[in-house]
């Protein structure tokens, strides 16, 4: 069950570069839950109606990044996709890293995106095999906690008693 969240909790997202960066680009939004043993929520944040309705869903303690900059892009799947995905797997299991990348698929909502996690060819397949040609997903690595005020804005968000401390997430 989610807390209800303080109005001083959106603040810290409204306060940040992140309204006027949504004047001009859309985001996708990743939300790392505190204490939450990896637990993440994600977010399609085109404008700043979207944004109200994201910052009043956000988690107290979160660490919340909007990628400005399509590092998680929408894409229209297709055959040549697919093949980029099993490339992109490959090369980060060839630079030491698990080969997981994210695959995400707006929900009926159209706010947040229902993400999968695929490292193999198998799991790829099993992920997308419901895909049809006119299908959007988002696709791309996992973002690191980037916060360059242009192309990414990483923020902590206060817990509820409003005080900003760093959680394992």
């Amino acid at each position: 069950m989610t807390s209800p969240v303080p109005s001083w909790q959106g603040r810290v997202v409204i306060d940040s570069p992140v309204p006027r960066l949504l004047g001009t680009r859309r985001a996708v939004v990743l939300e790392r839950l505190a204490r939450s043993a990896g637990a993440t929520s994600w977010y399609h944040c085109p404008d700043h109606a979207h944004l109200d309705a994201i910052t009043t869903g956000l988690h107290p303690g979160s660490l919340v990044s909007f990628y400005f900059d399509d590092r998680i892009a929408r894409r229209l799947y297709t055959p040549q996709l697919h093949q980029q995905m099993l490339q992109l797997m490959r090369s980060l299991r060839d630079a030491g890293d698990s080969g997981e990348i994210v695959v995400g698929q707006l929900a009926v909502d159209g706010l947040r995106i229902e993400v999968d996690y695929p490292s193999g060819p198998e799991y790829l397949e099993e992920i997308t095999r419901t895909l049809g040609t006119r299908s959007r997903i988002y696709v791309g690595r996992y973002p690191g906690r980037d916060n360059d005020g242009v192309n990414a804005v990483t923020l902590t968000l206060p817990d509820l008693d409003g005080i900003t401390r760093a959680h394992p997430y």
